[in-house]
């Protein structure tokens, strides 16, 4: 082939400013070819690190969400697709009836070419054996040029069709012609077979096949006409260029096509080692093996390129790596925890150790405030940290930044109420928390339950402090209606219960 080519209380530490996503470090475009979108690698990061910690804790529904909203700011992330299906794969699992949740659709308008690829996704992936659903995610991949994507997916549309029971010759027909149109003339073949099976009367159907089978075969040996128009390697004389054309299209890039990039990569920035690009492009083939000592290679090439260009990017990157690793050790000590609940030592070990990797984030996110102190996000994030670590009154002063950032505003303001509440300050929590519900626009979602516990929480502590009824009996109203909707939120029947005995004893002492 020759193309191009609901959250839960999850374990703190996401939402993280770091990426493992390595093809963002070889991000140099604004956009694509077609000006459909503008893809910003840096944000669609920070979305896929929260969606990594999410789909850890088990919340793929909410995982899904979250690499979709990744590749709404970098529609181009192979890594953010592939790993939006693991957590579709996971959620599939276990949910009740096919089709998005009401809160996925949610966060998808389907208005622009970008939005309609997201919801595309977001109904295929929760409906892999709906071909139709299929052929639509393939369509919009297609119309973003993102072809790729249009090919990893349709492979998978084309497999899954195989058990339909009434197929239909439609829907072969059009990924047939969306996989010429990229020039995946092999998937065409296969479309175009699919389609003469359930009509083996078409001739012209059968002759266009014919054409089609012969363009496989020459695109597959690398013959395919130079300077044809539109054709993929138009107008490249150079063989080992074709070549690497070819491999970096290449969806399943094997072992020596791996090595000849990596070796490629290498031999550029040998020549250039102070180039943004060659440093670019070789620390993400480094990555790519996903061999650890090519990881420290990796982090070696962008320390030196943020020494000898002074771009900050490079110094993040090595920060993202340097997290990447510590973060997979983490992983490792908390399965061997997990394995010995009884071992003392073992328990004090991975608290010792989460709260140094939190540090490590706070020295990294720190690095960033400085270099971006226009860009709110990093302060959001650095405030959350300190949080996680008790350190609120610091916590606090991000966070009072973060929030004129309308973007994660109501998050802030809800991070903002518990660290107030952590200090006693119990207005101010109130107020905080208040604000949070007022901006947020839906009191059901997952954020919408958040912040009315928190109120509940911060009213409740008011009401103790002082001996207030009123502050008692709105929390207790709040305890309700968090109960009727979600009977099994956190705690909700107890504090319910502990609520209605505070105001009666409030009542009763006021006689």
């Amino acid at each position: 082939m020759a193309l191009f080519g609901k959250k839960k209380e999850t374990d703190q530490a996401d939402d993280a400013a770091s990426t493992e996503d390595a093809g963002r470090i070889a991000t140099e475009s604004n956009g694509d070819e077609k000006g459909l979108y503008k893809a910003d690698a840096a944000k669609a990061a920070r979305f896929f690190e929260h969606a990594r910690t999410v789909h850890e804790t088990g919340n793929h529904e909410y995982a899904m969400t979250l690499w979709l909203q990744g590749l709404r700011q970098d529609p181009t992330s192979f890594t953010g697709l592939e790993q939006f299906w693991q957590s579709a794969l996971e959620f599939r699992r276990t949910m009740r009836k096919p089709g998005p949740t009401r809160d996925q659709s949610r966060s998808f308008d389907g208005k622009g070419p970008v939005e309609r690829f997201l919801v595309a996704l977001l109904n295929w992936g929760t409906r892999p054996g709906d071909t139709s659903a299929g052929v639509k995610a393939v369509e919009t991949s297609v119309k973003l040029g993102l072809a790729e994507s249009a090919y990893w997916i349709g492979d998978r549309v084309l497999g899954a069709s195989l058990n339909d029971r009434k197929p239909k010759k439609d829907h072969y027909v059009r990924l047939k012609d969306l996989f010429s149109e990229i020039q995946a003339f092999d998937l065409a073949v296969k479309a175009g077979n699919l389609a003469l099976n359930v009509d083996p009367t078409d001739s012209p159907l059968e002759a266009e096949l014919r054409n089609l089978s012969a363009q496989a075969a020459m695109t597959k040996g690398g013959y395919e006409e130079t300077g044809q128009e539109g054709g993929f390697r138009k107008n490249i004389r150079d063989a080992d260029t074709q070549r690497r054309i070819q491999d970096e299209s290449s969806l399943a890039k094997g072992e020596d096509a791996a090595t000849r990039l990596l070796s490629a990569a290498k031999e550029d920035y040998d020549s250039r080692p102070t180039d943004n690009k060659t440093i670019a492009a070789y620390a993400r083939r480094l990555l790519e093996t996903n061999n650890p000592e090519h990881e420290k290679l990796a982090y070696q090439v962008l320390i030196k390129g943020y020494e000898d260009t002074k771009e900050f990017r490079f110094r993040q990157q090595a920060g993202d790596v340097k997290l990447r690793r510590a973060r997979r050790k983490l992983r490792q000590l908390r399965d061997a925890a997990a394995e010995k609940p009884d071992d003392e030592k073992l328990q004090a070990t991975l608290k010792d150790a989460e709260r140094k990797f939190i540090e490590m984030e706070i020295e990294e996110l720190t690095l960033c405030v400085d270099a971006y102190p226009t860009d709110l996000s990093f302060k959001y994030q650095l405030g959350r940290r300190h949080f996680l670590l008790g350190q609120y009154e610091k916590a606090i002063e991000f966070f009072q930044e973060a929030q004129n950032d309308a973007k994660s505003r109501v998050q802030v303001l809800n991070y903002l109420g518990q660290s107030f509440l952590a200090l006693g300050w119990h207005t101010e929590a109130v107020e905080s928390l208040r604000s949070g519900i007022k901006n947020h626009p839906s009191e059901k979602d997952d954020l919408g339950l958040e912040l009315r516990y928190g109120l509940m929480r911060a009213l409740e502590a008011k009401a103790r402090a002082e001996r207030d009824t009123n502050d008692a009996e709105e929390a207790m109203r709040l305890a309700s209606g968090i109960a009727m909707q979600q009977i099994s939120f956190r705690d909700i029947r107890e504090r319910r219960d502990e609520l209605r005995q505070l105001v009666q004893e409030l009542k009763t002492a006021s006689g």
